[in-house]
């Protein structure tokens, strides 16, 4: 049997008990065969949780682990489900609070029998250490997580805040214990520890917390707020630019509308120059016309004086004329 490193280990009780195998008793005699059928028992007897704060730990490690693989259909998470390592062999068994297997499907299951599972063994093991475990069952688990195939193990006392973590060496094939776990990242799941005053917390690795049941609905809720809070932003938003739109549209309007009624009076302008320049052309063609018709005029006067200077020397040479016969012939 491996040795196992047993001194972070009596932090959690004081009255542990001789170090050795699994502790008998944990399924009845009366259970393993029956009809010459080996029998694989379901349930070890025990409760899942000895008290609120063991069972909150439970489900909050597995539901968030559970949550994070969920898009992964070859990652077993389970809780507090019995794992038989060997065929035939239904004493050999334990139920870890919380265990990972890699390379299994989603399904339900009464217990893992690893025989059926292409004989694949939980690869991470967690264990909420409750009031009335002890160290040797403790040791007993870790050594069995050791001899079959489990890679990390990771053991918490919510009571005490104390958290140890052993990680399989691959060269030697033994354990080895984390001393800080602060900030410690699982290799294999690639979630991080952070340990504080009172508590740890979990977190994956795109930084999102594991919580429970309560925290996550909070969570949902704030979220929820938010998301409403920026709709209503949005929306506030959407009717202050629907109405400075409107009001542009009316600006738009109304200066498009001056400028038809500038074209119009510009337009108007136009025909009225345009009419005035008509008229003046009309005036000026009827100052032409009367010019022509006063020289017109004025060359008759001057014909007529001229016809009647004529006419006057005519009538001037007629009298000297006669005036010259009569004292010729006088």
């Amino acid at each position: 049997m491996e040795t196992v490193d047993k001194s972070n280990l009596s932090m959690f009780c004081e009255d542990a008990m001789p170090y050795g195998l699994l502790p008998k008793g944990a399924l009845s005699d009366d259970n393993t065969y029956k009809n010459d059928e080996i029998i694989y028992p379901d349930s070890d007897g025990k409760p899942m949780a000895e008290n609120t704060i063991h069972f909150k730990w439970i489900t909050t490690i597995q539901g968030g682990l559970d949550s994070m693989f969920r898009n992964q259909a070859d990652v077993f998470v389970a809780g507090d489900l019995l794992w038989y390592p060997v065929e035939g062999q239904p004493k050999i068994c334990i139920a870890p609070d919380v265990m990972v297997v890699f390379g299994r499907p989603k399904e339900h299951r009464g217990s893992y029998k690893q025989w059926l599972e292409d004989d694949i063994a939980p690869k991470v093991v967690f264990e909420i250490f409750s009031p009335n475990n002890t160290d040797a069952e403790m040791l007993n688990k870790l050594d069995f997580c050791l001899k079959y195939g489990v890679q990390e193990f990771y053991l918490y006392n919510p009571n005490e805040n104390k958290l140890v973590i052993w990680e399989r060496d691959l060269a030697t094939n033994q354990w080895n214990n984390i001393l800080f776990a602060q900030n410690h990242k699982s290799r294999l799941l690639g979630i991080r520890f952070d340990v504080y005053a009172d508590t740890i917390k979990i977190r994956t690795p795109k930084n999102k917390q594991f919580l429970t049941f309560v925290e996550k609905d909070i969570a949902l809720e704030k979220a929820e707020k938010i998301a409403k809070d920026a709709i209503k932003e949005k929306e506030l938003t959407f009717e202050i630019l629907e109405e400075e739109k409107t009001e542009k549209e009316k600006a738009l309007e109304s200066q498009q509308l001056a400028l038809k009624i500038a074209e119009e009076q510009k337009a108007e302008k136009e025909k009225a120059l345009e009419a005035q320049q008509l008229a003046l052309k009309i005036a000026e063609e009827q100052k032409a016309e009367k010019e022509k018709a006063l020289e017109a005029q004025q060359l008759a006067l001057k014909i007529a004086e001229e016809e009647k200077i004529e006419k006057e020397k005519a009538l001037e040479e007629i009298k000297m004329l006669k005036e010259l016969l009569k004292n010729k012939f006088s």
